[in-house]
């Protein structure tokens, strides 16, 4: 059983990952261009996952001083290590879909541009 400060912090990041998720969600589905969505998705997302996270951690430690055993000092590095995969992977994703997607202030840009070729003619 876990004192109810323990809990409440669990309870408080919890509702917070689930309400960024959520937020990125809507972003994803409302903006109308790729960079905005993108934007939206990494920063939301990021801030869900680093607060769920921070609930996991924060559940494993204090179950870790209070019950012993290394099952959850395991779960806490376990944490830790899908943590940093999924944030390096999204960063990577949002890095290459933005630089994918240029925008086109006003003009498209000319077709010789989308052969890539060069300056060829």
């Amino acid at each position: 059983m876990s004192s109810l400060a323990i809990d409440i912090i669990i309870w408080i990041l919890l509702i917070t990952g689930v309400v960024f998720g959520l937020i990125g969600l809507i972003g994803l589905l409302l903006f109308p261009d790729t960079r905005s969505r993108m934007y939206t998705a990494v920063r939301a997302t990021l801030i869900s996952i680093s607060a769920i996270t921070l609930a996991v951690i924060c559940c494993g430690l204090y179950a870790s001083q209070t019950a012993g055993g290394t099952q959850y000092q395991t779960l806490v590095l376990h944490t830790l290590l899908l943590f940093s995969v999924v944030v390096i992977g999204n960063l990577v994703l949002s890095s290459t879909v933005l630089e994918r997607t240029r925008p086109m202030a006003g003009n498209p840009p000319s077709p010789d541009k989308n052969r890539g070729d060069g300056d060829k003619k």
